[in-house]
């Protein structure tokens, strides 16, 4: 695995069209609708190929493959079902890879691994860069405000994979590194000061979700390669892949991670309260009647978590131990109902 190297430096903060317009070289581009249909009337120059993509299934995105045979960029506008697809097309292809989201409510837009499904699970493939990430404010806030504020979703998780990795040390004496925990505190102070610009998705706020992310996966790469997900992604990721796995609908990944958040902080004895307190001042839309579920989704999500784990190859100490039972579940639901 190579070592991180996405930097603030490989950002570019202007319009996705003129740096389209702009590029002189072939592009094949995968997007989804919003926002291509409104962003394809800005061009002066029409891609050379453009993919519609509707889910990131890998026997689909494998059918990409040849079909840009040739063009060595390959670029990815829309939310994760189209960076994520441009990112593992390229990575098949040896394509330089550019990303540019019209929402950034997850952080899969400055990721270097594409989760790509098989069989409805989630798995976390390759090792590709962005060469650039073209982030237009202006496009991104053609996307309703909620889905931006969901941003905050693949920040705020952090709180939860310390507790994990908290767990972790103490009962199966995990490498921790103090010095890692103090700078991922940081970014969740830094979330804090910045909630009213995030809310309000300013120019700001939008820099600094864009900051927060590359920081935190650049915390949690070298942990990658242990197939482990500290100090960023806890169990309340597990909640989410677990969740869409039962329904076979996908959500707004950050919302329900805000959901999974609250169900971290239960199963380690944590203060809801003062955790639903903070989920509420940013604006986050994390109550499962937000996005639809019923108790029975609910319920059966979080009975698979561990099951997903497994499935995903991954380990969280938490879930090895503890089982929540239907009454506690039902307790859970109540608080966030």
């Amino acid at each position: 695995m190579s070592n991180w190297h996405l930097t603030e430096n490989d950002v570019l903060y202007e319009s996705a069209s003129s740096y389209l317009d702009n590029l002189g070289e072939k592009y094949a581009l995968f997007t989804v609708d919003p926002p291509w249909h409104s962003l394809s009337k800005e061009l002066k120059k029409n891609p050379d190929r453009v993919f519609p993509v509707h889910e990131t299934d890998k026997d689909i995105l494998d059918g990409f493959v040849p079909k840009v045979a040739g063009i060595k960029k390959i670029i990815g506008i829309g939310g994760g079902r189209a960076i994520d697809s441009a990112k593992y097309v390229s990575l098949q292809t040896g394509g330089d890879f550019i990303s540019i989201p019209s929402v950034i409510g997850a952080d899969a837009y400055v990721t270097p691994v594409a989760a790509i499904r098989t069989d409805g699970i989630v798995t976390y493939v390759g090792n590709k860069f962005a060469s650039k990430v073209v982030i237009d404010a202006h496009l991104i806030r053609t996307a309703p405000p909620r889905l931006n504020r969901a941003g905050i979703g693949d920040i705020y998780s952090a709180r939860i994979s310390l507790m994990d990795w908290k767990y972790a040390r103490e009962r199966a004496s995990a490498e921790y590194d103090q010095e890692i925990v103090k700078q991922t505190e940081k970014v969740l102070s830094k979330l804090r000061s910045d909630r009213q610009d995030i809310f309000d998705v300013t120019d700001k706020g939008i820099r600094s979700l864009v900051s927060m992310h590359i920081r935190l996966n650049e915390l949690q790469w070298p942990f990658i390669a242990m197939g482990r997900t500290w100090p960023q992604e806890g169990i309340e990721h597990v909640f989410f892949y677990s969740l869409e796995k039962v329904t076979g609908r996908t959500f707004s990944h950050g919302e329900v991670l805000g959901t999974g958040c609250i169900i971290g902080a239960f199963y380690h004895g944590a203060d809801i309260e003062e955790m639903k307190g903070d989920l509420d001042s940013f604006g986050l839309k994390y109550h499962p009647r937000d996005y639809g579920i019923s108790f029975e989704e609910f319920e059966n999500a979080i009975h698979r978590m561990k099951a997903t784990t497994m499935a995903m190859s991954s380990r969280y100490e938490i879930l090895d131990d503890r089982e929540l039972s239907q009454l506690e579940v039902k307790k859970l639901w109540d608080q966030l109902s």
